[in-house]
C-alpha cells in the first residue's frame, strides 16, 4: 500500500534535527503536488524561583526581565522560522507552504495544529534545541507520538 501525503505539518525550531526534518518534509510535499505547513513553536519562558535564606522564595529575575527573555526568545525562533522559509522558496518555488508561529507547550501545539490543518503527515526532529531529555527520543516528539492520531515521521 502507497501512502501519499498531501498536507504535511513540519515541527520546527531551527535545530539541526529540525532542519532534517524540514528537508525531508518539502521534499515529499513537492513530489506529492502537496503543502508544507512549517509549525514553529516558541515554549514559554517560565520564572525559576529559589529559596532565599529565611524570606520564602524569590524570584532570579523581575517579571519585566522575564518578558523581555520571551521577546528574544520569539524574536530568535521567528528569525529561524523566516530562514527556513526563504531556503524553502528557493529551492521549492512551487510548493505551496504556510509558516505558524505559535506560543506555548511545543507538543500540545504540534498535535493541536495537526488536527488543525488537517494534516496528513507529522515530521519533526528526534531531539530540538531543548536539550538532553528523554532517552531514546526527545520529549516533545515522545510525546507527540504518545498523543496524536496522526502518522508522525521522526527525522534524525
Amino acid at each position: 500500500m502507497t501512502m501519499i501525503f498531501k498536507k504535511i505539518l513540519v515541527a520546527f525550531d531551527g535545530s539541526e534535527q529540525s532542519q532534517h526534518a524540514i528537508d525531508a518534509a518539502a521534499e515529499m510535499a513537492n513530489t506529492n503536488k502537496g503543502k508544507l505547513v512549517v509549525l514553529t513553536v516558541v515554549p514559554k519562558v517560565s520564572l525559576p524561583i529559589f529559596p532565599d535564606e529565611g524570606f520564602g522564595n524569590a524570584p532570579v529575575a523581575t517579571p519585566a526581565d522575564w518578558a523581555d527573555y520571551q521577546d528574544k526568545m520569539n524574536a530568535s525562533y521567528k528569525k529561524s522560522q523566516d530562514d527556513a522559509m526563504k531556503g524553502l522558496k528557493e529551492h521549492y518555488p512551487k510548493l505551496a507552504t504556510e509558516a505558524i508561529l505559535l506560543e506555548g507547550r511545543p507538543s500540545a501545539k504540534i498535535v493541536e495544529q495537526a488536527e488543525k490543518n488537517q494534516a496528513d503527515l507529522i515530521v519533526m526532529g528526534s531531539r530540538g534545541i531543548g536539550g538532553i531529555s528523554g532517552w531514546i527520543l526527545g520529549s516533545t516528539s515522545r510525546r507527540v507520538v504518545e498523543s496524536c492520531t496522526k502518522p508522525v515521521l521522526i527525522m534524525k
